[in-house]
């Protein structure tokens, strides 16, 4: 979303801070989604999304998180938040018997999920994902004229270098385009053990990059 703002009102904006993102959904990204989807829209109790009066597709959308949690946490991380969990079998599970707190911990996750988000919703900012595209969303031809446009702004770039969600490769491609179109940019790699959700888990390895690049630019 501030790489979109920034293409499309760049004379609005001077400071862009992408932190591990990229310029397009990858194929990955595009599957993993879709499994997403189809999670929540095969749940019997979906209704076509209309189920509000009734049960809710609380399986689908455990399912669901549970397919995207492991792209926003390293498995170093996930391994070690798995070591307190109780193993336990779930009560759906007729066959399969969970051997491993991996296991148990992912189940957690997305009967923890459920609670507190909405099938519908969830579908919707996939919705959003699937269709990311600068390029269109710009009106331009390549990479190199969307950002020729941003030639009066600057971008700090973040990498985490554990990321399976925006892998650091999208952080090149991007660091790449903004070179090939003249836009200053810094692209710092940040070292973790949290994946992707670095950022929200340890502000402290962000903070005095953002603050110096607002303070001096």
């Amino acid at each position: 979303m501030a790489v979109s703002l920034a293409t499309r009102y760049p004379k609005r904006v001077r400071i862009v801070v992408p932190i591990g993102s990229g310029m397009e959904i990858s194929p990955l990204q595009r599957i993993l989604n879709l499994e997403q989807a189809l999670a929540i829209e095969m749940d019997p109790h979906f209704s076509g999304g209309d189920y509000y009066d009734s049960r809710h597709p609380e399986k689908g959308l455990a399912l669901a998180r549970m397919i995207a949690h492991k792209t926003f946490v390293s498995l170093s991380a996930l391994l070690e938040r798995a070591r307190g969990e109780v193993l336990h079998q779930g009560n759906d599970l007729s066959w399969y018997r969970l051997n491993h707190t991996l296991e148990s911990y992912m189940l957690h996750q997305g009967g923890k999920f459920v609670r507190r988000f909405d099938a519908n919703s969830y579908l919707r900012i996939l919705d959003a994902w699937q269709n990311l595209d600068l390029l269109g969303d710009a009106g331009a031809s390549d990479y190199t004229d969307l950002f020729s446009r941003c030639q009066d702004q600057r971008m700090l770039i973040f990498t985490i270098d554990s990321d399976v969600s925006f892998y650091p490769e999208e952080q090149e491609r991007l660091s790449m385009a903004l070179k090939s179109a003249g836009v200053r940019h810094l692209r710092i790699t940040v070292h973790s053990d949290k994946g992707h959700d670095s950022f929200l888990l340890e502000p402290e390895l962000f903070h005095p990059h953002i603050a110096h690049a607002l303070d001096t630019w």
